[in-house]
């Protein structure tokens, strides 16, 4: 699935002949068996006389709403797995940081990351997915 709902533009420059592609990207679920379904959310992660690592976890719909509404992926710098609408993209799908404003506004996911109770601690599903990226909520 594609979540048409967030758009970011991205540009791809050629490392052969600096030829420019302009792309949307979208937040998309992946289909293999445990994240069948989920949405991919990644972290640079620096674990200290170690190099810096990035960390992802799967989320599902409802969780990265839950994950916008506190604001937990601005605050510990995640990023989401894009992929185009159109197209396909010539290298690894690239993860973006995705601002509040890139989610179109009215749209079934704006709507959910609105109804949100944010006063209610999240789930144990949740903590144990932001576990392997190294955050505690």
């Amino acid at each position: 699935m594609l979540l048409t709902d967030i758009a970011v533009e991205h540009t791809l420059v050629s490392k052969k002949d600096g030829v420019r592609q302009t792309f949307l990207l979208h937040p998309f679920t992946d289909t293999q068996r445990d994240s069948l379904g989920k949405f991919e959310i990644v972290r640079d992660i620096q674990e200290p006389g170690h190099k810096d690592v990035k960390r992802s976890t799967f989320v599902t719909f409802q969780q990265l709403a839950e994950l916008y509404a506190n604001g937990v992926l601005e605050e510990f710098g995640f990023s989401v797995r894009m992929c185009p609408g159109q197209g396909t993209y010539p290298s690894k799908l690239p993860a973006k940081k995705i601002l509040p404003s890139n989610i179109k506004p009215g749209s079934p996911f704006d709507l959910a990351v609105q109804q949100v109770d944010v006063s209610k601690s999240a789930t144990r599903e949740l903590r144990t997915a932001l576990l392997r990226t190294s955050v505690k909520l």
